[in-house]
């Protein structure tokens, strides 16, 4: 199964790259094929999903998702899509859990799914290389965290359209830490999440041509 999906990638796309520290896109058409991309501006979406956390068990958290999504590209041009992030507002019992155990801060990295529909074929892309950086806790109000990265960059050879969606699961790998640096007693933990049903994940579609 794993090869035939990998031979079916080969097939549909000619790369997928995810960069370190920027967007990377495989490998760009001739010049003379090549057309510039027209951009269609911000997408946003809200979505809730719902997350285990350590000590409180399953809390609903509330995803700002983001993204700018060029609206059509040349066949053998790669799809950039640009300036993602995630914003998640942590309030509740979440955030009390967080200051009885002496969190001053909180860290993590983070992997998402995005669900791509290319002329019907399905392919599921996860977002590694995703991250936020130590923000503070406060006592009371919520605990925005801003969660960003690279995503991959695709060149389709055929016309058509590529859809964009956000998939079904997102894991973290959080740390609190004390005021003095230190890790709290939970550590680095996993936090995995899931999307509640009954939503539209949908975020863009692309057309190639």
């Amino acid at each position: 199964m794993a090869t035939v999906l990998r031979a079916r990638r080969r097939a549909l796309f000619s790369g997928v790259l995810v960069a370190a520290t920027a967007m990377v896109a495989l490998p760009a058409a001739t010049a003379e094929a090549a057309a510039p991309a027209r951009a269609t501006g911000p997408v946003t979406k809200a979505l809730t999903f719902t997350c285990e956390f350590p000590l409180i068990g399953a809390h609903q958290v509330t995803a700002n998702v983001s993204a700018v999504f060029p609206g059509s590209v040349a066949a053998g041009s790669p799809i950039d899509v640009t300036d993602f992030s995630v914003g998640v507002s942590l309030e509740g019992d979440v955030l009390t859990a967080l200051n009885l155990i002496g969190a001053a801060t909180i860290e993590g990295t983070a992997a998402a799914n995005v669900d791509v529909d290319y002329n019907g074929t399905e392919l599921g892309v996860t977002l590694n290389g995703l991250a936020f950086p130590s923000t503070p806790v406060p006592e009371t109000g919520p605990l925005a965290i801003a969660i960003t990265g690279p995503i991959p960059g695709l060149t389709v050879k055929n016309s058509g359209t590529v859809a964009f969606a956000v998939g079904g699961a997102f894991t973290g790998q959080v740390t609190p830490r004390r005021a003095d640096g230190s890790p709290t007693d939970l550590g680095t933990f996993p936090l995995p999440c899931g999307l509640d049903a009954g939503q539209d994940p949908a975020l863009a579609v692309v057309t190639v041509s």
